[in-house]
């Protein structure tokens, strides 16, 4: 699935629960099947439940998910921890069978101290060490970083507490912005951020979702946005290729992530799409040099007088990395297609039912278009 991998045997762990900030999420809402349609015969995978016999029929249909059966392990009780992760490393007998199946490398939604843990159990390597990771990440390290790098920065602060954070509350206002963000370091799809505009919200939203935070951001809102993409690339010792540029959709409140739209409309736009590729190697090569391999996501702010920031990085599987790699499995590398992601609100159905009430509209076979 991933270049420079093909002469490896991979063990698939994909755990959006080993990621920060996701603790109130549905803990059946995993992400690890949404790798099932990628991995290949002698590809490795844990799963918290078994795969859906018609979902996977249906992948085979389109010459995906060609995975062994007997490559899968399941982790029957995976509810009972807080991560997919920490249910294996409390299983000794599931390690010793993964173990004798001998991978190479771990490939995790993202690179924790308990991803770590388990290769060192089952005797192979990881792509980029968990601590390096987590400082990437963090949203106030990565500011830091990009500023040395040469990247312009939204006005924002790290603080420590409340007091702290009404003193700098009063300077962005002071200098123009009528909304402020109050951002976790490490969070994802928007859980972690809210919009603020009175010191009043400032108190109560300290109070309610950051007094175990040990320190936070203040970042001033941008209201003149023209878009938002998202970068990604797959970093290796010998390259740095590009995945995907897509924009980013997000809901209402301009925070929480719901989904992505390809192409992106930067691809029209040369001057754009030329600086933010250039940005955009500055930091591969940087997180290249640090032996931090493996994919990357780089999330930008385009303003309506083309500025460009970049607001925060992923070095770990994107939402989206799944839906372009499946593109890319079904169409090969073409840009003349466009393909749109997004999340349903409401009931969940068996794919099956989801099917065949509307059964026409679904790809059929490689190179249909459909869903």
């Amino acid at each position: 699935m991933f270049s420079n991998l093909n002469d490896k045997k991979i063990l698939y762990l994909n755990d959006r629960h080993e990621e920060k900030d996701t603790q109130n999420e549905d803990r059946r809402k995993l992400y690890d099947k949404r790798i099932l349609s990628l991995l290949t015969e002698n590809d490795l995978a844990i799963f918290g439940q078994k795969a859906n016999s018609f979902l996977w029929d249906y992948y085979k249909s389109l010459g995906m998910a060609g995975i062994r059966k007997d490559n899968i392990f399941y982790v029957k009780n995976f509810l009972e921890y807080s991560s997919l992760t920490k249910a294996v490393l409390d299983n000794s007998s599931l390690i010793r069978q993964i173990k004798e199946k001998k991978p190479d490398v771990i490939l995790p939604y993202i690179e924790s101290h308990n991803s770590q843990i388990l290769a060192q159990k089952i005797n192979c390597l990881t792509l980029r060490d968990a601590e390096g990771v987590e400082q990437i990440n963090n949203k106030s390290e990565y500011r830091q970083i990009i500023k040395e790098l040469g990247f312009s920065l939204v006005p924002a602060f790290r603080v420590n507490n409340l007091k702290e954070a009404g003193g700098k509350f009063d300077v962005l206002k002071e200098s123009g912005f009528k909304k402020i963000m109050i951002k976790k370091e490490r969070s994802v799809a928007g859980f972690g951020i809210f919009i603020i505009k009175t010191k009043q919200e400032l108190n109560k939203q300290v109070g309610e979702n950051f007094s175990q935070e040990s320190s936070f951001l203040l970042e001033g809102f941008i209201e003149d946005v023209k878009g938002s993409p998202n970068i990604q690339y797959w970093i290796s010792p010998t390259e740095i290729k590009l995945i995907v540029l897509s924009d980013q959709l997000f809901e209402e409140d301009r925070i929480s992530h719901q989904g992505n739209i390809f192409p992106s409309w930067v691809d029209k736009n040369s001057i754009i799409l030329e600086k933010i590729k250039k940005l955009s190697f500055k930091i591969c090569d940087y997180l290249q040099k640090k032996k931090m391999y493996g994919m990357v996501g780089i999330d930008y702010l385009i303003t309506k007088d083309d500025k460009i920031y970049s607001t925060e990085i992923n070095a770990r599987l994107n939402a989206s990395t799944f839906a372009a790699l499946v593109v890319n499995e079904l169409f090969g590398l073409n840009d003349k297609f466009f393909w749109k992601t997004f999340s349903l609100k409401g009931y969940l159905l068996p794919f099956e039912v989801l099917f065949n009430y509307s059964r026409k509209i679904f790809i059929k076979q490689k190179g249909d278009f459909g869903i």
